[in-house]
């Protein structure tokens, strides 16, 4: 879910950034707004950041280390970071954000689900939350 979620994250990036460079408002392409670019810029770092530990959790997998407080991390990080990630990508497309003809309003809906499959947020809490205990 992790993977999936960190995959997910920078399609919609791509696809915010290719849609605000084409849509115009006030005569200008949305891009050209600060407002735009820093929130583009925010994404940005948080899809990098996501695939840094993501890709460091497969590393750890291959190797035998991944615990499950690690996956449980990864995959409450991803799925609740894509569900904002794409919620701010939805923001920049505006009214179109909600026509299925976008695909940022599939992975809007798509994005909710991977909250609750493969075990909800508040079960990944737990299993963290587990760890937290002075033995």
């Amino acid at each position: 879910m992790a993977i999936r979620c960190a995959s997910a994250i920078e399609r919609a990036l791509e696809w915010t950034v290719d849609y605000t460079h084409q849509r115009e408002a006030f005569g200008r392409p949305i891009a050209g707004f600060q407002n735009t670019r820093f929130k583009l810029a925010e994404v940005k770092t948080e899809a990098v950041v996501c695939r840094t530990f993501v890709d460091r959790c497969i590393e750890m997998h291959k190797d035998g280390g991944l615990t499950a407080d690690d996956a449980a991390i990864a995959k409450l990080y991803t799925t609740e970071l894509l569900c904002r990630v794409v919620d701010d990508c939805l923001q920049l497309f505006g009214g179109y954000g909600y026509m299925w003809e976008f695909p940022i309003a599939r992975a809007y809906a798509d994005a909710r689900m991977s909250r609750i499959a493969g075990g909800t947020s508040e079960i990944m809490k737990e299993i963290i939350s587990r760890t937290l205990t002075p033995e």
